[in-house]
């Protein structure tokens, strides 16, 4: 009776904080596909694992902002700890927005936290941002919304923009209408702080 017991609080352990993340009402998570042949011979390592720390590999967060932008999250992990209620750690981090007007910036990180009760992505270590292949940069960390397009850099912003070299103490990534012909969201991308740009001059 002991050892029944035990083994039910093992599963436990692991079903309840899983199960936790299918309560994100805004975005959604789809785990990497298990190959069956190879189900039995790596079940008891995987289980062991979980219980010890409850994670799942390959994970992809998609879902559609409240100003009809797209959101892709992927990490190579995404570890639950049911103390911290809907937060996620993450680890390889990559993102991509695409606006409804066809827009579209990508983003990468080491690690990062997904904090669903906040609505917040935030990321660090070696963190880079692209948006339409007109600006590439990087910073020390980036928080990313997760009901509406703000990308937000902060730290050493620096990298490739399309008139030369740039460097900034912060970025924002905002939603705008202005511009679109049909209503849609366009993004405007802000500089702030100490900003420099050194101009490329092309013959």
């Amino acid at each position: 009776m002991a050892d029944r017991h035990s083994r039910v609080v093992a599963v436990l352990k692991v079903a309840l904080p899983l199960g936790a993340l299918v309560l994100m009402s805004t975005v959604f998570l789809i785990s990497r596909s298990i190959d069956p042949e190879r189900a039995v011979e790596m079940a008891t390592v995987d289980i062991e694992a979980l219980v010890r720390e409850p994670r799942i590999t390959d994970a992809r967060f998609a879902g559609v902002l409240d100003d009809g932008a797209a959101l892709t999250v992927r990490a190579e992990t995404a570890r639950a700890d049911p103390d911290r209620g809907l937060r996620l750690d993450l680890s390889g981090v990559l993102g991509t927005l695409r606006s409804d007007a066809g827009q579209m910036a990508e983003f990468a990180a080491r690690s990062g936290v997904l904090d669903q009760p906040n609505n917040l992505l935030s990321m660090e270590g070696d963190v880079t941002f692209s948006s339409d292949g007109a600006y590439e940069l990087r910073m020390d960390r980036m928080t990313a919304a997760l009901d509406r397009t703000v990308l937000h850099g902060i730290g050493d912003v620096r990298g490739r923009a399309p008139a030369g070299d740039l460097r900034a103490d912060t970025m924002t990534l905002r939603a705008a209408k202005d511009g679109a012909e049909d209503g849609a969201e366009t993004y405007v991308l802000v500089f702030r702080g100490a900003v420099k740009l050194i101009y490329s001059v092309r013959e």
